[in-house]
């Protein structure tokens, strides 16, 4: 099944600007594809990878693509507890202790 809405996207955006695909989906297969196996930004990794996987989907695409699907909601979900294992457990609460030392800089400078 192809949606009309997604191939109107395809061709007056995604193909006049094809350098830019060809240029972004193989670094985005292989930055998502690394933070899922060394474990860093789990859940950012496997939020791209299921906007990607969806537009492969609504494209046309469907060999596995379902079950890939309903494996990254599972990841995604799981993706909660991240932190245990892999790089995560040093980036999350990194990020944590940046976004408060933002915050509170923010705070002061506008108080």
């Amino acid at each position: 099944m192809v949606y009309s809405w997604y191939v109107s996207f395809l061709e007056n955006f995604a193909l006049p600007n094809i350098y830019v695909f060809n240029f972004i989906v193989p670094w985005g297969e292989l930055l998502i594809g690394l933070g899922l196996m060394i474990g860093c930004l789990t859940t950012a990794a496997m939020f791209f990878g299921l906007v990607m996987n969806f537009s492969f989907f609504l494209a046309g695409t469907v060999s596995h693509n379902p079950t890939d699907i309903l494996l990254g909601f599972i990841i995604l979900t799981a993706g909660f507890n991240a932190g245990r294992y892999g790089l995560d457990y040093w980036v999350v609460p990194f990020n944590k202790t940046l976004r408060k030392n933002k915050a509170t800089a923010t705070a002061t400078a506008t108080a």
